[in-house]
């Protein structure tokens, strides 16, 4: 799955929806990998770029509902 994240507030709306999820999170922008649950490690990230969510197979269509407001459809 894609995302793109475009403001501050979108940055804290993720973090909150990673945070309540049961399972990991993880956000790769091509070269770091970060928790999506720590609001400090995902300003480390490249926000010009999609970024890139790793999340365990079993869970992926969950998590794809819950975000839908930040994919981009391909």
């Amino acid at each position: 799955m894609t995302i793109r994240l475009a403001s501050v507030s979108d940055v804290r709306e993720f973090v909150s929806l990673a945070t309540a999820q049961p399972y990991s999170v993880l956000v790769e922008d091509g070269d770091r990998t970060v928790n999506a649950t720590s609001f400090m490690e995902m300003f480390t990230l490249d926000f010009s770029v999609p970024l890139h969510l790793n999340i365990e197979e079993a869970h992926k269509e969950h998590f794809r509902s819950a975000a839908e407001k930040f994919l981009i459809t391909a």
